[in-house]
C-alpha cells in the first residue's frame, strides 16, 4: 500500500521527539496516547502529537519493522536502542518521492501467558547452528547484546541468553508477534529491545 504519508508521519515524529526515543514511545506520541512520560518531555505539545490513530499500535509497530529493513531508520545501539532517521529519510520526509509497504497481517501467538510453553520448534542450541548465515546472524546478535549490556552495566545474559539469540539466528523472526515466540522473549524485553535485535536480523548483509 502507498505507506509515503504515514511514513512521514513517523518520521517526522522521530525528528521532533530529538532522535531520542525508541519506537514504541514514538508510537504513542503518535497515537496521542496520555501517559506519564509523553507529559514529562511535553511530547504531547508536538505538532505530531496525536496524527496516527488511523493504524494501532502492531500496525505502527510493522510500519517502523519496514522503515528499519529499507534503511530509513537506524537504531542507535549507543541511545538505548533509540531511532534515528538515516538520509534516505529525507526523500520521503520532503514529498519528494512515495513508499510502498507491505500490509502484514498479525499472527496469532501460541501461547497464553509466560511459562506456559513454549511454540513447537522455537527452541535452538549454539551447537545446532551449522548452517553459516545462522553463525554469522549469532555472533552479530551478540554483539548488539554486549554493546546494550556495557552501555547499561549489566551482564549480557540479563539482556538475553545464548540460547534466546541462537533461536533468533536459526528461526529469523521478522516482526514482533514471531519474535515473541521465542524462547526467553517476554513482553518487556521484546518493547525494550526488539527494534534493536529485529533491526539486526531484518538487515541485509
Amino acid at each position: 500500500f502507498d505507506a509515503t504519508v504515514p511514513a512521514q508521519k513517523f518520521l517526522s515524529c522521530v525528528a521532533r521527539t530529538g532522535q531520542r526515543f525508541g519506537a514504541m514511545h514514538v508510537i504513542d506520541v503518535l497515537r496521542g496516547s496520555e501517559n506519564e512520560r509523553i507529559r514529562r518531555f511535553g511530547h504531547d505539545r508536538l505538532s505530531t502529537y496525536g496524527i496516527g490513530t488511523e493504524f494501532d499500535r502492531w500496525q505502527w509497530r510493522s510500519i517502523v519493522r519496514q522503515l528499519l529493513t529499507q534503511g530509513l531508520l537506524e537504531v542507535d545501539v549507543e541511545g538505548y536502542g533509540s531511532l534515528r532517521l538515516t538520509p534516505k529519510a529525507r526523500p520521503v520526509l520532503q514529498g519528494e518521492t512515495t513508499l510502498r509497504l507491505r500490509r502484514e497481517t498479525p499472527q496469532p501467538i501460541g501461547r497464553t501467558r509466560r511459562g506456559s510453553g513454549d511454540a513447537p520448534g522455537l527452541k535452538a542450541s549454539v551447537e545446532g547452528l551449522e548452517d553459516a548465515a545462522a553463525q554469522d546472524l549469532f555472533e552479530r546478535l551478540r554483539r548488539l547484546r554486549l554493546e546494550l549490556a556495557r552501555d547499561q552495566g549489566v551482564p549480557p545474559y540479563v539482556i538475553f541468553h545464548d540460547k534466546t539469540l541462537a533461536a533468533m539466528a536459526a528461526h529469523r523472526p521478522a516482526d514482533p508477534h514471531a519474535l515473541l515466540q521465542i524462547s526467553g522473549v517476554g513482553e518487556a524485553k521484546l518493547e525494550r529491545y526488539g527494534e534493536a535485535f529485529l533491526a539486526v536480523i531484518n538487515r541485509r548483509e
